[in-house]
């Protein structure tokens, strides 16, 4: 599951990059050049996956522009066209491993389609000389290629190998899904637009999930084991001292640090499907960048906090109690949580993104029944801290578990579930500085989908079951703009 390695790439070659853009995305013939031989041709198609329309929505595709970069950021070359045009790149080293970026322009030359490759691409080792690029209209959903092999609901997910996006544990999503091993990986490769499922299963269904690169730690109620997917080897964690069994933070929600660390956050972990909070926990599971494993302790137990690292600041973990502190911060380097002196905060399943320098934006989740306002904190505050109302910026709806990531322009993306029994997965932009939202519609309505970042930029979903109840195997990504 690893991008071909350089070992498999022709050596001393170069490239030249030439074609023409078709009526809904591009065809660019790239021919690998030698010295004692013909060239080669290989074509890179730029495809609208499952939506057929997207080059031609209003407003239409004036202009493609299509960006080959290489990893080591020694060669980048681009070329533009109409519709229907040439493009001609010139020649460039084929042993460099390249990222291609599409971009589609209107008349006014605002870009509304955009598609980025997996990163790493050594042409010379494409499959069936053909590598296709799946572009999107931006700030909207859409469905690439294909599908994963089989859905899951309420599962946790990650990316292997920076190619790779995968689901394992949950639920089995309908009856043609019945028969699936939860520990098995079902995964969807950014680079060939397909899905794969893994021939064995983790040795524990996972309730939630530390990746380390192709090394992954699955956790349970039970305990924790260490995966090597590339050796085919697996052995289990030792309990932390502190941690009284892995039960106390199975189901947390997994942040990670900029340093490398992760943190599986016990007290913010998934509610019930009724909407209802989750068993309290005050136990954080440090994973080190060195697979270490420790434990920091939260001052009160919570549910359905919203956890969030904030650099320069540490882990931030808000709300989910009606007792202490209304925020709480383990420090960069710290080995205990520290109170800030913000009101109590019993609001359970809202989602924290950070939105400006010192600052995040708690997004969806519930209080007293009802649905809780956006509201915008400075958790670093010292004295006399208080959380602002954003009240253009509230969800229309009770949405819990929200999953929130930063947008451009002081903007969350929030994804979570209806409150209530059955509740749909909804996606929300609730824009802070313009006191704003607006919902995104899904192109399939499903429930108890993961949101995965990718690694080409995007925010993708996975799994899920249709509100009919058969497994939602096409996958949903969007491109912020």
């Amino acid at each position: 599951m690893k991008t071909p390695p350089p070992e498999r790439v022709l050596p001393a070659l170069g490239l030249l990059l030439r074609g023409c853009v078709a009526c809904i995305g591009c065809v660019v013939h790239v021919g690998l050049l030698g010295c004692a031989s013909e060239p080669r041709t290989i074509t890179v198609e730029v495809v609208p996956g499952h939506e057929a329309g997207a080059f031609q929505e209003d407003p239409p595709v004036a202009r493609i522009e299509v960006t080959a970069a290489a990893v080591e950021g020694d060669v980048a070359v681009s070329a533009s066209a109409a519709p229907g045009g040439a493009l001609d790149f010139g020649e460039i080293p084929a042993e460099r491993a390249y990222t291609f970026e599409v971009r589609g322009l209107d008349a006014a030359g605002a870009t509304v389609v955009r598609g980025r490759s997996a990163s790493g691409i050594y042409l010379p080792s494409v499959p069936g000389e053909v590598l296709r690029l799946f572009a999107q209209r931006t700030g909207r959903w859409a469905r690439p290629p294909g599908g994963i092999a089989a859905s899951r609901v309420g599962a946790p997910g990650g990316v292997l190998a920076e190619r790779y996006l995968f689901l394992t544990g949950g639920a089995a999503a309908g009856a043609a899904a019945g028969d699936v091993d939860p520990g098995r990986l079902d995964a969807y490769d950014l680079a060939g637009w397909g899905g794969s499922a893994s021939s064995s299963a983790l040795p524990r269904a996972a309730r939630s999930l530390v990746v380390r690169g192709d090394v992954l730690l699955a956790i349970d109620g039970e305990g924790a084991t260490w995966t090597d997917l590339l050796a085919g080897q697996s052995a289990e964690a030792s309990l932390p001292t502190g941690l009284g069994s892995f039960a106390e933070v199975a189901g947390g929600r997994t942040v990670e640090a900029a340093d490398g660390r992760s943190f599986v956050v016990g007290g913010a972990r998934a509610g019930e499907p009724s909407g209802a909070p989750g068993q309290p926990s005050d136990a954080v599971l440090v994973v080190g960048a060195d697979r270490t494993l420790s434990v920091a302790r939260l001052r009160h137990a919570r549910a359905g906090a919203a956890a969030v690292w904030v650099e320069g600041l540490g882990l931030v973990v808000a709300g989910g109690s009606a007792e202490g502190a209304g925020v709480e911060v383990l420090g960069d380097g710290a080995t205990a949580f520290l109170p800030r002196p913000f009101p109590p905060d019993a609001t359970h399943g809202a989602g924290a993104a950070v939105t400006g320098p010192g600052e995040i934006a708690l997004v969806g989740g519930v209080e007293g029944g009802a649905a809780a306002p956006t509201r915008r904190l400075a958790p670093g505050c010292a004295a006399s801290c208080a959380a602002v109302e954003v009240a253009g910026a509230a969800l229309p709806a009770a949405v819990v578990d929200v999953a929130a990531f930063a947008l451009p322009g002081g903007r969350v993306l929030a994804v979570g579930s209806e409150a209530g029994d059955g509740g749909l997965t909804r996606s929300f932009v609730a824009d802070v500085a313009a006191a704003q939202v607006e919902e995104l519609p899904l192109r399939e309505p499903r429930r108890g989908a993961t949101a995965v970042p990718a690694p080409n930029g995007t925010l993708a979903l996975l799994g899920g079951v249709h509100p009919e109840g058969t497994p939602a195997l096409a996958i949903e990504t969007f491109f912020p703009e």
